[in-house]
């Protein structure tokens, strides 16, 4: 099945994220570009957003998102992906354990002119603060 140029978009985007290459990431976004992230009081714009990613990037200096599912219609193209890295950095305040760290997302995103405008993530971050060990794991 042929891709269509927003999930395309996309690919490229995770790419960006992956070869650590912040200026194809910005590039992948729209000037106006908004992301909905649980946790966050508010929206973030694109220098919040580089502000949050950082964080991925410092305390995982070896993270990879693997794309499991993507689902495009129109201008949205959903993701189901899994975060694996090493926690070499501080992430959230937490020092580094050296821990292997495996975290699955979905998201969904809203393209215009082939650019990611707004976008949508849903995290398993209690399971990524346990692995961590921010907070401890059920027994």
């Amino acid at each position: 099945m042929e891709r269509d140029e927003n999930e395309v978009a996309v690919r490229r985007w995770f790419q960006a994220f992956n070869d650590g290459d912040l200026e194809a990431e910005a590039a992948a976004r729209g000037d106006d570009f908004v992301a909905h992230v649980p946790g966050m009081p508010m929206p973030l714009d694109g220098d919040e957003w580089r502000q949050f990613i950082m964080m991925f990037y410092v305390g995982f200096p070896d993270m990879q998102l693997v794309v499991e599912d993507v689902v495009s219609q129109g201008d949205r193209v959903a993701v189901r992906w899994t975060f694996h890295g090493t926690h070499h950095g501080e992430f959230f305040g937490n020092p580094p354990t050296g821990m292997p760290v495996t975290m699955s997302a979905i998201e969904i995103n809203r393209l215009v002119d082939g650019k990611i405008a707004e976008h949508w993530v849903a995290l398993d971050q209690l399971s990524m603060l346990q692995q961590v060990g921010a907070i401890p794991a059920p027994h």
